[in-house]
């Protein structure tokens, strides 16, 4: 494995798609063949990633998420070159690729040069007509002779222009200003509850804990040092103050990113009993990250069809089971940084807000200050429903012939807000491009909004950035038509258990 001899094979497109079949866990990256299977169970990024990935060409994702250095560890498990045709070829444009575009004449000295195999108008009424031909043929030729890009193409060249224009860089005074305002935001909290002003410190604290879960967010996509040992310490001191575990953060976002609206693959919509999305979780759908089906058994048929009622308020103690699924992670998951040293940090967490409950008189005012705090974090959660609840979803991994870039836009959306409140959004209000370009550190996202937009309209897709407000009325309208089918798809079992019960059959039985 990675000797000349084997740099030699060509694989054919269904050799890859085969080689899971087979035993064997084999990935296309620009035009090699890679064999990954000894390296799924130490993947950075988890094993499931890599096998959701298996049989497929995931150039583009592995571009994403991965720094150039790693590209000098895949000689070792090159298999093979891929003999296949790219996929999803568009026009080139002179703005994008000008060097490679053939030197045509401008339309406007095309309609003035001469047609000497024409006919003039004097001689043939039709000249015109059968000029306008000749240079329609002429252009259609010129077009032909063109070289395709494909979206892979696109997105790369919108890459370089954000390389170019230095956006991949982190500004050092931006998280330094961050972590000011936090500490802050920390600090009026805490003095507050030391007053007594059990509310509003309540808020002040949930927002606290919302804007330090968006440095984690950054810190687990490595987009702040843009080194994952410096991040994965970030992560650890985001932990000792949001109580959320980078290792469930990291086992499940990963996944997200790349199947993402999967309804099956995507534990980002996975929310049954509680939540439906789409009315396809009404049959049993087997989720490959539990490892388990989803039923929408009787708790689910009670609770569905008011979804868009309860959205938000199951959103007010989401937080609550977040605690639950990051000490799970720890105790029974893989460990992504330091397992000691993670769980030393979720013991800071509830060390310090207990200490922080014990400064507060009396049990009804510690209650009002364990609520309203981790209600107000809701706000998080919220943003991230909106990012993605609305949109289409899918089941299974992605076609084999659909593109990166596709797969991202069609199951995200942006929403629009003024430049004063990117702050308050964490940059989730660019999801599409930071699904598009993860490790972009969020403070030049709106920079780079500029760039992606012109992408999904030469490639046809659709750039949704609705308002804040229209978002979040998108997503309760989804979950309210999931919500009124789930009340007919009850009514017809319903009836169906009616009409086969001993009752249906005394009623229809004749005589």
């Amino acid at each position: 494995m990675g000797s000349s001899q084997d740099n030699c094979v060509m694989i054919s497109q269904e050799q890859l798609s085969n080689s899971l079949a087979s035993g064997k866990h084999w990935i296309a990256i620009d035009g090699s063949v890679y064999d990954i299977s000894c390296w799924c169970q130490a993947h950075p990024g988890g094993k499931l990633v890599l096998l959701h990935s298996a049989g497929r060409d995931v150039s583009e994702a592995f571009e994403a998420y991965h720094p150039h250095w790693v590209r000098q560890q895949l000689a070792a498990f090159k298999v093979g070159q891929l003999d296949s045709e790219p996929l999803h070829s568009y026009p080139a444009t002179a703005d994008q690729h000008p060097s490679r575009l053939p030197q045509c004449a401008s339309p406007a000295s095309q309609d003035n040069e001469p047609f000497h195999d024409v006919p003039s108008a004097s001689s043939s009424p039709n000249a015109h007509d059968r000029k306008a031909g000749v240079q329609m043929i002429d252009r259609e030729a010129q077009q032909s002779r063109q070289p395709k890009l494909t979206a892979a193409d696109r997105l790369k060249s919108v890459q370089n222009a954000l390389l170019a224009q230095g956006l991949f860089h982190t500004s050092t005074a931006f998280y330094i200003r961050l972590a000011a305002c936090c500490a802050a935001c920390l600090a009026w909290s805490i003095w507050c509850i030391l007053q007594q002003h059990v509310v509003p410190g309540a808020l002040l604290l949930g927002l606290f804990w919302q804007q330090v879960a968006f440095v984690g967010h950054d810190a687990g996509h490595n987009a702040v040092t843009h080194s994952s040992k410096y991040d994965g310490y970030i992560g650890l001191v985001v932990n000792a103050c949001i109580g959320i575990g980078p290792s469930w953060w990291k086992a499940t976002h990963n996944v997200h990113h790349l199947v993402v609206n999967s309804l099956d693959c995507d534990p980002d919509i996975q929310f049954m009993p509680l939540l439906a999305i789409s009315p396809r979780f009404f049959k049993p759908v087997f989720s490959r990250y539990h490892n388990a089906v989803l039923h929408f058994d009787a708790a689910a048929s009670r609770l569905i069809p008011y979804q868009h009622f309860t959205f938000i308020p199951l959103l007010m103690v989401a937080k609550y089971g977040l605690y639950l699924q990051s000490m799970k992670q720890l105790m029974q998951g893989r460990c992504y940084i330091n397992r000691p040293w993670e769980t030393c940090t979720q013991i800071v967490f509830f060390a310090w807000n207990g200490v922080l409950l014990g400064c507060v008189q009396g049990w009804v005012p510690r209650l009002q200050l364990l609520l309203i705090s981790h209600a107000a974090f809701f706000v998080l959660h919220l943003q991230i429903c909106l990012s993605h609840f609305s949109q289409p979803t899918f089941e299974g991994l992605p076609e084999e012939d659909q593109d990166w870039v596709t797969t991202q836009v069609s199951g995200t959306m942006n929403w629009s807000c003024p430049v004063w409140l990117d702050w308050f959004h964490g940059g989730l209000q660019f999801q599409i491009e930071h699904h598009l370009f993860p490790a972009l550190p969020r403070h030049n996202l709106r920079k780079a909004s500029l760039l992606v937009q012109p992408l999904c309209r030469d490639l046809g897709l659709h750039y949704h950035s609705p308002s804040f407000f229209g978002a979040i009325q998108q997503t309760l309208a989804t979950l309210r038509t999931s919500a009124l089918a789930a009340r007919r798809f009850n009514a017809s079992r319903s009836f169906q258990a009616f009409t086969d019960s001993k009752a249906w059959e005394l009623i229809t039985t004749a005589g």
